[in-house]
Protein backbone atom coordinates (compact mmCIF):
# COMPACT_ATOMS: atom_id res chain seq x y z
CA UNK A 1 0.00 0.00 0.00
CA UNK A 2 1.45 3.41 -0.96
CA UNK A 3 2.43 5.69 1.90
CA UNK A 4 -0.01 8.58 1.48
CA UNK A 5 -0.46 11.40 3.97
CA UNK A 6 -3.05 10.84 6.68
CA UNK A 7 -6.21 12.88 6.11
CA UNK A 8 -7.05 15.97 8.13
CA UNK A 9 -9.34 17.41 5.45
CA UNK A 10 -12.96 16.68 6.45
CA UNK A 11 -14.98 19.37 8.25
CA UNK A 12 -18.69 19.78 8.88
CA UNK A 13 -19.18 21.08 5.32
CA UNK A 14 -16.53 19.09 3.49
CA UNK A 15 -15.96 15.48 2.57
CA UNK A 16 -12.68 13.79 1.65
CA UNK A 17 -13.34 10.80 -0.62
CA UNK A 18 -11.07 8.05 -1.95
CA UNK A 19 -12.27 6.80 -5.35
CA UNK A 20 -11.35 3.60 -7.21
CA UNK A 21 -11.58 3.34 -10.99
CA UNK A 22 -11.44 -0.45 -11.39
CA UNK A 23 -10.54 -1.51 -14.93
CA UNK A 24 -10.61 -4.92 -16.61
CA UNK A 25 -10.42 -5.68 -20.34
CA UNK A 26 -11.38 -2.16 -21.34
CA UNK A 27 -14.37 -2.09 -18.95
CA UNK A 28 -14.87 -0.02 -15.79
CA UNK A 29 -16.80 -1.26 -12.74
CA UNK A 30 -19.44 1.25 -11.61
CA UNK A 31 -22.20 1.12 -9.02
CA UNK A 32 -25.50 2.90 -8.45
CA UNK A 33 -26.06 5.11 -5.42
CA UNK A 34 -29.04 4.40 -3.17
CA UNK A 35 -31.97 6.78 -3.65
CA UNK A 36 -31.89 8.02 -0.04
CA UNK A 37 -28.31 9.39 -0.06
CA UNK A 38 -26.67 12.52 -1.50
CA UNK A 39 -26.79 12.35 -5.31
CA UNK A 40 -28.99 9.25 -4.96
CA UNK A 41 -29.87 7.24 -8.06
CA UNK A 42 -26.73 8.29 -9.95
CA UNK A 43 -23.93 5.99 -11.01
CA UNK A 44 -20.52 6.33 -9.34
CA UNK A 45 -17.08 4.84 -9.07
CA UNK A 46 -16.57 2.72 -5.92
CA UNK A 47 -14.98 4.31 -2.88
CA UNK A 48 -15.94 6.33 0.13
CA UNK A 49 -15.11 8.73 2.91
CA UNK A 50 -11.60 9.05 4.28
CA UNK A 51 -11.99 9.10 8.03
CA UNK A 52 -10.02 11.59 10.14
CA UNK A 53 -6.65 10.05 10.94
CA UNK A 54 -6.95 7.50 8.13
CA UNK A 55 -4.62 7.29 5.12
CA UNK A 56 -6.14 7.76 1.68
CA UNK A 57 -4.94 4.37 0.43
CA UNK A 58 -6.14 2.74 3.64
CA UNK A 59 -9.60 4.23 3.09
CA UNK A 60 -9.61 3.20 -0.57
CA UNK A 61 -8.72 -0.43 0.18
CA UNK A 62 -11.21 -0.61 3.06
CA UNK A 63 -14.14 0.96 1.21
CA UNK A 64 -13.76 -1.19 -1.92
CA UNK A 65 -13.48 -4.35 0.14
CA UNK A 66 -16.57 -3.43 2.18
CA UNK A 67 -18.64 -2.38 -0.85
CA UNK A 68 -17.60 -5.03 -3.36
CA UNK A 69 -15.51 -7.72 -1.69
CA UNK A 70 -12.64 -6.75 -3.98
CA UNK A 71 -9.09 -6.67 -2.63
CA UNK A 72 -6.97 -4.03 -4.33
CA UNK A 73 -3.43 -5.14 -5.12
CA UNK A 74 -2.02 -2.17 -7.01
CA UNK A 75 -3.08 1.43 -7.72
CA UNK A 76 -1.93 4.35 -9.80
CA UNK A 77 -2.91 8.00 -9.14
CA UNK A 78 -5.44 9.25 -11.67
CA UNK A 79 -6.77 12.66 -10.63
CA UNK A 80 -7.43 14.69 -7.48
CA UNK A 81 -9.92 17.54 -7.44
CA UNK A 82 -12.18 19.64 -5.28
CA UNK A 83 -15.83 20.11 -6.23
CA UNK A 84 -18.26 22.56 -4.66
CA UNK A 85 -21.88 21.47 -4.34
CA UNK A 86 -24.39 23.94 -2.81
CA UNK A 87 -24.58 21.84 0.36
CA UNK A 88 -20.95 20.65 0.68
CA UNK A 89 -17.41 20.59 -0.67
CA UNK A 90 -16.13 17.23 -1.90
CA UNK A 91 -12.41 16.54 -2.27
CA UNK A 92 -11.85 13.49 -4.46
CA UNK A 93 -8.60 11.52 -4.67
CA UNK A 94 -8.96 9.05 -7.51
CA UNK A 95 -6.85 5.99 -8.28
CA UNK A 96 -6.74 3.69 -11.27
CA UNK A 97 -6.97 0.03 -10.13
CA UNK A 98 -5.62 -2.52 -12.59
CA UNK A 99 -4.58 -5.36 -10.25
CA UNK A 100 -7.09 -6.83 -7.79
CA UNK A 101 -8.69 -10.07 -6.62
CA UNK A 102 -11.62 -11.23 -4.51
CA UNK A 103 -15.23 -11.38 -5.69
CA UNK A 104 -15.54 -11.43 -9.48
CA UNK A 105 -18.40 -9.61 -11.14
CA UNK A 106 -19.41 -10.99 -14.52
CA UNK A 107 -19.06 -8.42 -17.29
CA UNK A 108 -21.78 -10.29 -19.22
CA UNK A 109 -24.33 -10.30 -16.38
CA UNK A 110 -24.99 -6.66 -15.71
CA UNK A 111 -27.93 -5.39 -17.79
CA UNK A 112 -26.91 -2.73 -20.29
CA UNK A 113 -29.44 -1.04 -22.52
CA UNK A 114 -26.89 -1.14 -25.33
CA UNK A 115 -26.43 -4.91 -25.12
CA UNK A 116 -28.49 -7.46 -26.99
CA UNK A 117 -30.22 -10.61 -25.74
CA UNK A 118 -32.77 -13.12 -27.05
CA UNK A 119 -36.20 -11.49 -26.66
CA UNK A 120 -38.04 -14.71 -27.56
CA UNK A 121 -36.27 -17.26 -25.39
CA UNK A 122 -34.58 -15.35 -22.61
CA UNK A 123 -34.78 -12.51 -20.15
CA UNK A 124 -32.45 -9.55 -19.77
CA UNK A 125 -29.23 -10.50 -17.96
CA UNK A 126 -29.65 -10.51 -14.20
CA UNK A 127 -28.83 -7.39 -12.24
CA UNK A 128 -25.68 -7.80 -10.16
CA UNK A 129 -25.39 -6.39 -6.67
CA UNK A 130 -22.49 -5.41 -4.47
CA UNK A 131 -22.18 -6.34 -0.80
CA UNK A 132 -24.32 -3.36 0.25
CA UNK A 133 -27.15 -4.20 -2.14
CA UNK A 134 -26.11 -1.60 -4.74
CA UNK A 135 -26.45 -2.34 -8.45
CA UNK A 136 -23.06 -2.85 -10.11
CA UNK A 137 -21.98 -3.40 -13.69
CA UNK A 138 -18.98 -3.40 -15.99
CA UNK A 139 -19.25 -0.65 -18.60
CA UNK A 140 -17.03 -0.21 -21.69
CA UNK A 141 -14.76 2.76 -21.13
CA UNK A 142 -16.08 4.60 -24.18
CA UNK A 143 -19.69 4.26 -22.95
CA UNK A 144 -19.21 5.93 -19.54
CA UNK A 145 -20.59 9.20 -20.88
CA UNK A 146 -23.93 7.44 -21.47
CA UNK A 147 -24.47 7.12 -17.69
CA UNK A 148 -25.55 9.79 -15.21
CA UNK A 149 -22.79 10.47 -12.67
CA UNK A 150 -22.48 13.14 -9.95
CA UNK A 151 -21.13 16.36 -11.42
CA UNK A 152 -17.86 15.96 -9.54
CA UNK A 153 -17.15 12.78 -11.54
CA UNK A 154 -17.00 14.59 -14.90
CA UNK A 155 -13.27 15.27 -14.58
CA UNK A 156 -12.60 11.65 -13.61
CA UNK A 157 -14.22 10.46 -16.85
CA UNK A 158 -12.23 13.07 -18.79
CA UNK A 159 -9.02 11.76 -17.21
CA UNK A 160 -9.86 8.18 -18.14
CA UNK A 161 -10.21 9.18 -21.79
CA UNK A 162 -6.79 10.86 -21.90
CA UNK A 163 -3.38 9.22 -22.40
CA UNK A 164 -0.38 9.76 -20.14
CA UNK A 165 1.61 11.63 -22.81
CA UNK A 166 0.49 14.71 -24.73
CA UNK A 167 2.77 15.39 -27.69
CA UNK A 168 3.32 18.94 -28.96
CA UNK A 169 4.79 19.06 -32.45
CA UNK A 170 7.65 21.32 -33.44
CA UNK A 171 7.15 23.84 -36.23
CA UNK A 172 7.31 22.90 -39.91
CA UNK A 173 8.54 25.26 -42.61
CA UNK A 174 7.46 25.46 -46.24
CA UNK A 175 10.25 23.36 -47.77
CA UNK A 176 8.74 20.19 -49.28
CA UNK A 177 11.51 17.91 -47.96
CA UNK A 178 11.01 19.23 -44.45
CA UNK A 179 7.25 18.73 -44.79
CA UNK A 180 7.75 15.09 -45.80
CA UNK A 181 10.17 14.59 -42.91
CA UNK A 182 7.64 16.19 -40.56
CA UNK A 183 4.95 13.74 -41.69
CA UNK A 184 7.28 10.76 -41.23
CA UNK A 185 8.24 11.82 -37.71
CA UNK A 186 4.63 12.57 -36.81
CA UNK A 187 3.64 9.06 -37.93
CA UNK A 188 6.52 7.49 -36.01
CA UNK A 189 5.52 9.39 -32.86
CA UNK A 190 1.98 8.04 -32.76
CA UNK A 191 2.32 4.51 -34.16
CA UNK A 192 2.92 2.66 -30.89
CA UNK A 193 0.61 4.63 -28.59
CA UNK A 194 -1.71 1.85 -27.40
CA UNK A 195 -3.86 4.15 -25.23
CA UNK A 196 -4.92 6.34 -28.09
CA UNK A 197 -2.74 9.34 -28.80
CA UNK A 198 -3.22 13.04 -28.23
CA UNK A 199 -1.23 15.54 -30.28
CA UNK A 200 -1.14 19.32 -30.42
CA UNK A 201 -0.14 20.77 -33.79
CA UNK A 202 1.85 23.97 -33.27
CA UNK A 203 2.75 24.95 -36.80
CA UNK A 204 3.43 28.66 -37.25
CA UNK A 205 5.58 28.88 -40.40
CA UNK A 206 3.03 27.54 -42.88
CA UNK A 207 0.02 29.55 -44.01
CA UNK A 208 -2.94 29.24 -46.37
CA UNK A 209 -3.36 26.17 -48.55
CA UNK A 210 0.03 24.69 -47.57
CA UNK A 211 -1.00 24.64 -43.90
CA UNK A 212 -4.50 23.38 -44.69
CA UNK A 213 -3.20 20.52 -46.83
CA UNK A 214 -0.65 19.45 -44.21
CA UNK A 215 -3.24 19.45 -41.41
CA UNK A 216 -5.55 17.36 -43.61
CA UNK A 217 -2.81 14.77 -44.18
CA UNK A 218 -1.96 14.63 -40.46
CA UNK A 219 -5.62 14.28 -39.46
CA UNK A 220 -6.02 11.39 -41.90
CA UNK A 221 -2.97 9.63 -40.42
CA UNK A 222 -4.17 10.31 -36.87
CA UNK A 223 -7.63 8.93 -37.54
CA UNK A 224 -6.16 5.64 -38.77
CA UNK A 225 -4.02 5.38 -35.62
CA UNK A 226 -6.54 6.16 -32.88
CA UNK A 227 -5.05 9.61 -32.27
CA UNK A 228 -6.77 12.94 -31.67
CA UNK A 229 -5.32 16.16 -33.04
CA UNK A 230 -5.70 19.56 -31.40
CA UNK A 231 -4.71 22.69 -33.29
CA UNK A 232 -2.84 25.38 -31.41
CA UNK A 233 -5.04 28.48 -31.32
CA UNK A 234 -2.34 30.50 -33.11
CA UNK A 235 -3.24 28.48 -36.22
CA UNK A 236 -6.95 29.29 -36.18
CA UNK A 237 -7.63 32.29 -33.95
CA UNK A 238 -10.06 35.12 -34.73
CA UNK A 239 -12.20 37.62 -32.84
CA UNK A 240 -14.88 34.93 -32.91
CA UNK A 241 -15.66 31.79 -34.93
CA UNK A 242 -17.54 33.86 -37.52
CA UNK A 243 -14.45 35.98 -38.20
CA UNK A 244 -12.14 33.34 -39.66
CA UNK A 245 -10.30 32.78 -42.91
CA UNK A 246 -11.12 29.77 -45.04
CA UNK A 247 -7.94 28.05 -43.80
CA UNK A 248 -8.75 28.73 -40.14
CA UNK A 249 -12.29 27.39 -40.54
CA UNK A 250 -10.98 24.29 -42.31
CA UNK A 251 -8.51 23.58 -39.49
CA UNK A 252 -11.19 23.99 -36.82
CA UNK A 253 -13.50 21.59 -38.64
CA UNK A 254 -10.78 18.98 -39.22
CA UNK A 255 -9.22 18.96 -35.75
CA UNK A 256 -10.68 17.19 -32.72
CA UNK A 257 -10.29 20.43 -30.82
CA UNK A 258 -8.21 23.50 -30.05
CA UNK A 259 -5.40 24.13 -27.60
CA UNK A 260 -5.54 27.75 -26.46
CA UNK A 261 -2.41 29.73 -25.70
CA UNK A 262 -2.46 31.36 -22.26
CA UNK A 263 -3.27 34.74 -23.86
CA UNK A 264 -6.02 33.38 -26.14
CA UNK A 265 -7.52 31.63 -23.10
CA UNK A 266 -8.71 35.01 -21.83
CA UNK A 267 -10.24 36.16 -25.14
CA UNK A 268 -13.94 35.92 -26.06
CA UNK A 269 -12.98 33.57 -28.90
CA UNK A 270 -12.60 30.81 -26.31
CA UNK A 271 -16.18 31.25 -25.08
CA UNK A 272 -17.53 31.43 -28.62
CA UNK A 273 -15.69 28.24 -29.64
CA UNK A 274 -16.94 26.36 -26.58
CA UNK A 275 -20.53 27.39 -27.34
CA UNK A 276 -20.39 26.63 -31.06
CA UNK A 277 -18.48 23.34 -30.77
CA UNK A 278 -19.56 21.78 -27.45
CA UNK A 279 -18.48 18.27 -28.51
CA UNK A 280 -14.94 19.23 -29.51
CA UNK A 281 -12.00 19.22 -27.10
CA UNK A 282 -10.91 22.56 -25.67
CA UNK A 283 -7.62 22.72 -23.77
CA UNK A 284 -5.23 25.49 -22.77
CA UNK A 285 -1.77 26.42 -21.55
CA UNK A 286 -1.73 27.81 -18.01
CA UNK A 287 1.05 29.48 -16.03
CA UNK A 288 -0.71 30.91 -12.99
CA UNK A 289 -3.78 30.63 -10.78
CA UNK A 290 -5.69 33.23 -12.84
CA UNK A 291 -5.23 31.12 -15.97
CA UNK A 292 -6.51 28.03 -14.17
CA UNK A 293 -9.56 29.84 -12.78
CA UNK A 294 -10.41 31.00 -16.30
CA UNK A 295 -10.02 27.40 -17.54
CA UNK A 296 -12.35 26.23 -14.76
CA UNK A 297 -14.96 28.81 -15.78
CA UNK A 298 -14.82 27.62 -19.39
CA UNK A 299 -15.04 23.96 -18.28
CA UNK A 300 -12.05 22.99 -20.40
CA UNK A 301 -11.35 19.32 -21.03
CA UNK A 302 -7.77 19.58 -19.73
CA UNK A 303 -4.92 22.03 -19.25
CA UNK A 304 -1.13 22.08 -19.43
CA UNK A 305 0.83 23.80 -16.65
CA UNK A 306 4.37 24.99 -17.37
CA UNK A 307 7.28 25.28 -17.07
CA UNK A 308 7.85 22.64 -14.41
CA UNK A 309 11.59 22.34 -15.05
CA UNK A 310 14.21 24.24 -17.04
CA UNK A 311 13.85 23.81 -20.81
CA UNK A 312 16.29 24.21 -23.68
CA UNK A 313 13.68 26.03 -25.78
CA UNK A 314 12.93 28.67 -23.09
CA UNK A 315 16.07 28.93 -20.91
CA UNK A 316 15.01 32.41 -19.73
CA UNK A 317 11.79 31.12 -18.12
CA UNK A 318 11.98 30.44 -14.40
CA UNK A 319 10.78 26.89 -13.68
CA UNK A 320 7.96 26.31 -11.21
CA UNK A 321 9.38 23.21 -9.58
CA UNK A 322 7.25 20.28 -8.47
CA UNK A 323 5.94 21.85 -5.27
CA UNK A 324 4.54 24.93 -7.01
CA UNK A 325 3.23 22.74 -9.84
CA UNK A 326 1.33 20.59 -7.34
CA UNK A 327 -0.17 23.68 -5.72
CA UNK A 328 -1.38 25.04 -9.07
CA UNK A 329 -2.74 21.63 -10.04
CA UNK A 330 -4.88 21.60 -6.89
CA UNK A 331 -6.84 24.59 -8.24
CA UNK A 332 -7.79 22.79 -11.47
CA UNK A 333 -11.15 21.09 -11.93
CA UNK A 334 -9.94 19.07 -14.91
CA UNK A 335 -6.95 16.85 -15.81
CA UNK A 336 -3.54 18.53 -15.94
CA UNK A 337 -0.41 17.71 -17.94
CA UNK A 338 3.05 18.77 -16.76
CA UNK A 339 5.16 20.58 -19.37
CA UNK A 340 8.73 21.82 -19.31
CA UNK A 341 11.77 19.55 -19.31
CA UNK A 342 9.57 16.44 -19.20
CA UNK A 343 10.52 12.96 -20.42
CA UNK A 344 8.67 9.67 -20.08
CA UNK A 345 10.75 8.98 -16.96
CA UNK A 346 8.84 11.87 -15.31
CA UNK A 347 5.35 10.36 -15.80
CA UNK A 348 5.20 8.73 -12.38
CA UNK A 349 6.48 11.81 -10.57
CA UNK A 350 4.03 14.02 -12.45
CA UNK A 351 1.16 11.75 -11.42
CA UNK A 352 2.34 11.77 -7.82
CA UNK A 353 2.04 15.56 -7.97
CA UNK A 354 -1.52 15.56 -9.28
CA UNK A 355 -0.96 15.37 -13.05
CA UNK A 356 -2.55 13.18 -15.69
CA UNK A 357 0.89 12.76 -17.18
CA UNK A 358 3.44 14.75 -19.15
CA UNK A 359 3.51 16.91 -22.24
CA UNK A 360 6.54 17.58 -24.37
CA UNK A 361 8.07 18.29 -27.76
CA UNK A 362 11.69 17.16 -27.93
CA UNK A 363 11.37 14.06 -25.72
CA UNK A 364 8.26 12.71 -27.50
CA UNK A 365 8.74 13.76 -31.11
CA UNK A 366 9.77 11.05 -33.55
CA UNK A 367 10.10 8.53 -30.72
CA UNK A 368 9.14 5.08 -31.99
CA UNK A 369 8.73 3.83 -28.42
CA UNK A 370 6.12 6.43 -27.41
Amino acid sequence: MPNIEVSSYPTDKSLHVAVAVIIKNGHVLISKRAQNVHQGGLWEFPGGKVEVGEGVSEALYREVKEELGIKIQQTQPLISLEHHYPEKIVYLETFRVMVFDGIEYDSDSGFDSNSSYDLNHGKPPREQQGLEGQQVKWVPLEQLSNYSFPQANRAIIEALMLPQCYLITPDCDSESDDTNSFIRQFTSSILNDEQGGLVQLRIKSLKGSALSELVQQLCNIAQKNNTQILANSSMCFGRDTADLTETQSHIINMAAGIHLTSSHLHETFAEDYRQKFPDKILAASCHCKADIERANDLKLNFIVISPVQQTASHPESKPLGWEAFKTLTSFAKMPVFALGGMTQKDIKRAQENGAQGISGIRSLWGNENL
